[in-house]
């Protein structure tokens, strides 16, 4: 019995001899990740004494086992859903079958009462008119968002592209989301403006004009859709110029739409997004691919949309179709262009040369009320010495973020990542009035300028889009409530004809 007790012993102690080499090896591969240096955004820093004393195999095996998922420090975009317009559902009911299912009673879309959502929109707007990376790119790589398609962009000037319309797509593959982000207009003035700025201004008096950018008797028109009688203009040839002038943006943005279309199929989302043009731009493109948009400081796209045949406002039910549509326009009270008010001899648009006459809305309203802001958005930010801070717990570029509330309340704490503006892209910004050699070589341009006594006075600088974000961060007001432009009216005190013309028709020079 007693050798019997110890020859059971003896086996299970040679059990354990066996068991602690096969899996101690084992356990010390299982460990081997704890051996390794992670740094955050790059991955695991391996050593050649690493490779020397571990199997490469083991070693790749590990590290994606335990292959650490990069949490953006931001929030990613938020998106509500709406009931879907039905303007759009029967047009997909011709068209695509497989969209009217998907969206057959809602449909997300950027949060318009959300300030990140907002903030996020605006920054691709802006970027936009930047190159890509260039020092006054605005990253926003921490909210998810990646580089999907640049387009438009060249160094060359004689690049039969280098002049035409520019932007980026951006893509957010957590969220599954695409924005297409289109640029506004680069000012030509003062030998500024960059290869784009004479077909910016074209479009801009084709897109925005009562009638081919002939403003009184002084103007020559860009087209020959004049009827040659005063204030009088052709309708059939202002719809045939709006679908055919020479570099059309809308017409260059399709192979874009169709491109994100495809995306759209793969179960993506799409949304559209511009400063100024860009957002009169992004509007068109919207309607075009029934996507959601939101916009910053656009002028008023309306009437080229019904001229483009996108809408008709002529119609009883344009309030429940077209009002209701996801177009978001974000502007401010001071903004001539926005308001429709930057026109007449005493504006600054009429003496630049820039027929900025419309000012009706497709989609809905949101009017920040520069009177009602406790901040004031002309004063430049100071560097912010905290930045890293991690009990700095207010991540939010431009305070509280108010969700569906209609407060955002004000804070005094520093956000994390704030936004320098020098104007260092100045040339790609649609700034009519301001003379870049009037100020010192190293002046902030942005803390040249003061609050006017009433900051809701019309004032061109509160087009600007380096302004727009210095106010979304800053802004302390109320949020702006939703509005529409029921009865708005482009051209009132023009005629228009419709047919071919009649003999007193003039062409253009």
């Amino acid at each position: 019995m007693y050798n019997r007790k110890i020859y059971f012993l003896f086996t299970i102690y040679i059990l354990a001899l066996i068991c602690a080499i096969v899996y101690g090896d084992k356990q010390d591969d299982i460990n081997i990740i704890s051996n390794f240096e992670y740094i955050p955004k790059k991955g695991y820093l391996i050593t050649m004494d690493d490779f020397m004393n571990y199997n490469l195999d083991d070693i790749v095996k590990e590290i994606k086992k335990n292959k650490i998922e990069e949490v953006p420090n931001k929030k990613t975009l938020n998106t509500i859903t709406i009931k879907t317009p039905n303007i759009w559902l029967e047009k997909w009911g011709k068209t695509d079958k497989d969209l009217q299912k998907r969206y057959r009673q809602t449909m997300p879309v950027p949060n318009p009462n959300n300030n990140e959502t907002v903030y996020q929109l605006l920054v691709m707007s802006r970027n936009a008119y930047v190159k890509e990376r260039e020092d006054d790119w605005v990253d926003i790589t921490d909210y998810g968002w990646e580089i999907f398609l640049p387009f438009g962009w060249s160094d060359d000037n004689n690049d039969r592209t280098a002049n035409n319309v520019r932007g980026y797509i951006f893509i957010n593959e957590n969220s599954k989301i695409l924005v297409v982000s289109i640029k506004g207009t680069s000012a030509g003035l003062f030998g500024i403006g960059g290869p784009t700025a004479e077909n910016d201004k074209y479009n801009d008096n084709m897109m925005f004009s009562c009638c081919c950018a002939i403003v009184d008797r002084t103007w020559r028109g860009i087209c020959g859709c004049h009827s040659g009688i005063t204030n009088t203009c052709e309708n059939k040839c202002l719809r045939d110029e709006s679908r055919s002038y020479k570099n059309s943006y809308y017409e260059q943005l399709k192979p874009i739409i169709n491109s994100v279309e495809e995306k759209r199929k793969e179960g993506y989302e799409v949304f559209f997004t511009g400063h100024s043009l860009g957002g009169a731009l992004a509007s068109l493109s919207g309607l075009s691919m029934m996507a959601p948009v939101m916009t910053f400081e656009s002028p008023g796209e309306a009437q080229f949309a019904e001229r483009l045949g996108l809408i008709k406002r002529s119609i009883e039910n344009y309030k429940n179709s077209y009002n209701n549509l996801p177009i978001y326009h974000f502007g401010n009270n001071g903004d001539p262009i926005y308001l429709g008010k930057c026109t007449g001899i005493t504006s600054a648009c009429y003496y630049s040369g820039f027929a900025m006459e419309t000012k009706c809305h497709v989609g809905k309203l949101y009017m920040f009320d520069l009177d009602k802001n406790i901040n004031n958005p002309d004063e430049p930010d100071e560097p912010d010495d905290d930045n890293d801070n991690p009990d700095d717990n207010n991540d939010s570029p431009i305070g509280n973020d108010p969700g569906n509330n209609n407060i955002i309340k004000s804070t005094s704490s520093k956000p994390k990542h704030r936004v320098f503006l020098n104007n260092k892209s100045s040339i790609y910004e649609h700034q009519l009035i301001m003379k870049r050699s009037q100020l010192s070589e190293n002046e902030n341009v942005d803390s040249s300028f003061t609050a006017p006594s009433n900051p809701s006075k019309l004032n061109m600088l509160h087009h600007r889009v380096d302004y727009v974000i210095n106010l979304i961060k800053k802004w302390a007001g109320p949020w702006p409530t939703e509005f529409y432009q029921d009865d708005c009216r482009d051209c009132e005190n023009w005629r228009f004809m419709e047919g071919d013309g009649d003999e007193g028709r003039v062409e253009p020079p």
